[in-house]
């Protein structure tokens, strides 16, 4: 499956700097692991499911608002029983720094800055109240009408003070879930995979270092996280491949070494196929 980081969004964010949709149902066979630039404001509405960032799993609950950097690799891996309804916000700083000035933009970009994300939860009437924002935010963007974007700054602006006043209720902002022995278990992998990508890690090692039974362990991993581990451990090194292509001049060799690949043939062929492209052709497309 190709992946890449998220075009849509990052074009949008490229070209609006901002990136909303509300009350989103469609269903798509495929929730790539995935990255894509600015920040994102996930907002749950229906269904059943997780949501996979960095280390941490949350297990999602109607009302439920995720923020964080989209960077950080991260995905929806909702159930297919029932609908699965949710709206999202993507931006970027620069977007709100205009009208809220740096101190109070400081503020608000503080929500996301923890690096497994941050969970908000919203009762009945706050999530209404948050819907109904998303609504006006949506609906603003749609018309396009004279003062669009003054309008959607300000939105923007008045909904992140909301979360901000929010999270800083003790009563509100809440810790995830208590979680199962499964998907502890699945967070202690996470956490190993994302401190240890670089190394060469096999099943049966993982399976060692974790006390857990190798089949047993693949098969809780795909089922919380909807992807294999071995898949995972790519992803991760994918996205860490395209951060050193875009900032730095290494060469391809030295950069297969570093992230664990086996040479640096296997690396150019994991990358084309999981973005679409060469390692040098990623970085000649994304030099500044």
């Amino acid at each position: 499956m190709v992946h890449e980081a998220h075009f849509p969004t990052n074009k949008a964010l490229r070209q609006e700097r901002i990136y909303i949709r509300h009350q989103v149902s469609e269903w798509q066979n495929s929730w790539p692991l995935h990255t894509h630039d600015g920040y994102e404001m996930y907002f749950f509405l229906q269904g059943n499911g997780n949501f996979i960032i960095g280390n941490e799993i949350y297990q999602l609950q109607p009302g439920d608002m995720l923020l964080f950097r989209g960077e950080v690799l991260h995905r929806p891996n909702p159930m297919k029983e029932t609908p699965y309804i949710r709206s999202y916000i993507n931006f970027t700083a620069e977007y709100i720094h205009e009208l809220a000035g740096e101190e109070l933009q400081a503020k608000l970009l503080n929500l996301f800055a923890l690096p497994n994300g941050l969970l908000v939860r919203w009762g009945e009437s706050g999530m209404n109240e948050i819907d109904s924002h998303f609504s006006m935010m949506f609906s603003e963007r749609e018309r396009e009408a004279v003062g669009c974007e003054f309008m959607m700054q300000s939105l923007m602006i008045q909904l992140l003070l909301k979360i901000y006043r929010r999270s800083k209720e003790v009563y509100s902002l809440l810790a995830a879930p208590a979680q199962s022995q499964k998907e502890m278990n699945v967070r202690r992998i996470l956490m190993y995979l994302n401190q240890n990508y670089k190394k060469s890690i096999s099943l049966e090692d993982l399976s060692g270092t974790m006390h857990l039974n190798k089949y047993y362990m693949c098969h809780c991993f795909k089922e919380v996280t909807g992807v294999s581990i071995n898949n995972y451990i790519t992803r991760k090194r994918i996205e860490e491949a395209k951060k050193l292509l875009r900032l730095s001049d290494e060469p391809v060799g030295i950069l297969s070494e570093l992230l664990g690949f086996s040479n640096p043939v296997h690396f150019s062929r994991m990358f084309k196929q999981h973005a679409g492209v060469s390692p040098l052709m990623y970085r000649k497309t994304h030099l500044d």
